[in-house]
């Protein structure tokens, strides 16, 4: 379940003390969010994001993981 809010323009939202969003243009299909967060906090496009993942390097699972995850799946 997401968490919806409304904002206006120059109003923010405040993430976990440390990440403030707030809305400083609208148009009529599109809103820009300035978004402050310390430089450790990623901060990506969801496209942007879902491209990293896919990108990253799949670890190799051992075999017994793999036959322990097969045993719990076919229950």
């Amino acid at each position: 379940m997401a968490l919806t809010l409304e904002r206006m323009l120059f109003e923010s939202i405040i993430i976990n003390d440390n990440i403030k969003i707030t809305v400083t243009r609208l148009d009529s299909s599109r809103v820009r969010l300035a978004i402050d967060a310390p430089p450790e906090v990623a901060i990506n496009r969801e496209e942007v994001f879902n491209r990293i993942i896919d990108e990253r390097p799949q670890p190799e699972r051992p075999a017994a993981r793999r036959s322990i995850v097969r045993r719990l799946l076919s229950k």
